[in-house]
């Protein structure tokens, strides 16, 4: 039974870090569902440290050549509120919140209902191809939602971005680039929560970073197709089909 927990929780966490959804609204309504408290601290630090690490692969040539050099510190910059006010959250225990399905709900139906308009507004301004430093606030601000589980931290930072007039493709990129130091930090913390984990567990550990490097990948690339073609319409209509559905299920 906990070899397909592993696999469903790592598969889960690879295809939906990177996509507007919400991994966490995922997880929480897996872990819901099934039962599922063992290992949690286990899980969580491996899902994490597979999806940074495919980050990193994805943008190897980002920090070979040192190009986009810009968009890294405005990254950085946009990344810093969340990490900051998330680091307080977990260090203190006020994140106790963050399993609540009726919370996740909502979130899950307005963050769609939010991505989609925003996709959809002003659609005559929506072919910019460069960030300036002010655009960092707006990210920033909207990337602190992604504390609310359900809010999606990839779907908040696409959607400022789409509101701000920034084209899809951009609007991507910069969503995977200000992942990298959110999912370091997540990963720190996790090593830090995690410090006496078993050795026996290391496998486990290994076999969760392994696939979500693995999915995380194949998803970005599937991402990056499908703006070339369509909207992210798909992914709005999903997180509000998502969220009536875990209404349904907690009622």
């Amino acid at each position: 039974m906990e070899n397909i927990q592993i696999f469903t929780y790592s598969l889960i966490q690879g295809i939906t870090e990177f996509l507007p959804v919400s991994s966490s609204a995922h997880l929480y309504l897996l872990q819901n569902i099934f039962k599922w408290t063992d290992n949690a601290l286990l899980f969580a630090l491996g899902a994490h440290l597979g999806t940074f690490l495919a980050l990193v692969f994805f943008n190897r040539k980002l920090f070979i050549t040192f190009k986009k050099n810009n968009l890294l510190i405005f990254a950085l910059i946009s990344s810093f509120p969340v990490i900051f006010l998330g680091g307080l959250i977990g260090l203190y225990g006020f994140d106790s919140f963050k399993s609540n399905l009726f919370i996740i709900a909502i979130a899950c139906i307005l963050g769609g209902i939010l991505l989609d308009f925003s996709d959809n507004f002003n659609k005559q301004n929506k072919n910019n191809n460069t960030i300036q430093l002010s655009d960092t606030v707006i990210i920033g601000i909207f990337q602190i939602l992604a504390l609310i589980p359900g809010m999606s931290r990839s779907g908040s930072v696409i959607t400022a971005m789409r509101f701000i007039g920034i084209n899809r493709r951009l609007s991507l990129e910069f969503s995977l680039l200000s992942g990298l130091p959110v999912l370091f930090a997540a990963c720190c913390f996790g090593v830090y929560k995690a410090i006496d984990i078993n050795y026996s567990d290391l496998l486990k550990l290994f076999i969760i970073v392994l696939i979500s490097f693995l999915t995380a990948n194949l998803t970005i690339h599937f991402f990056f197709r499908w703006i070339k073609k369509f909207s992210f319409r798909i992914f709005s209509v999903y997180r509000v089909l998502l969220g009536i559905f875990i209404f349904i299920y907690i009622i």
